[in-house]
């Protein structure tokens, strides 16, 4: 990893995008990471079969909270079934990086998994 992203992804760590509860939400999930510690819920808020919003609360190291605050910001505009389909790979171009170690994936996904959850609770029902 270069110098510049490594000062962008401390400075969205330290203030990151979408990190909040939101007050009207129709989906909620909660995920922990029992081998690093990490915890975060996210919130969802839909509007015509589409991601409205979608923040995070929690805390994690830098690569859980840089990719959860990105991949929130990502999933704007699109639909569940769109989200069900996106991987490790659609994390890596999100996040902007090419490779990430074999002891980090856990790390990278947590929001998506967190994410995916959230879709399966859905609160309306």
């Amino acid at each position: 990893m270069n110098e510049e992203k490594y000062y962008e992804f401390v400075d969205l760590y330290k203030n990151p995008d979408h990190k909040g509860k939101l007050k009207d939400f129709d989906f909620k999930a909660e995920e922990y990471s029992s081998s690093c510690g990490d915890v975060f819920t996210v919130y969802l808020k839909m509007e015509n079969g589409k991601v409205k919003d979608a923040t995070f609360e929690g805390n994690g190291c830098i690569i859980s909270t840089v990719s959860i605050s990105k991949t929130c910001g990502d999933i704007v505009g699109k639909t569940p079934e769109e989200i069900k389909k996106m991987s490790l790979g659609e994390i890596k171009k999100i996040v902007g990086v090419d490779e990430i170690s074999l002891s980090r994936i856990k790390c990278a996904t947590i929001g998506l998994d967190t994410i995916k959850e959230a879709l399966r609770n859905d609160l309306s029902k």
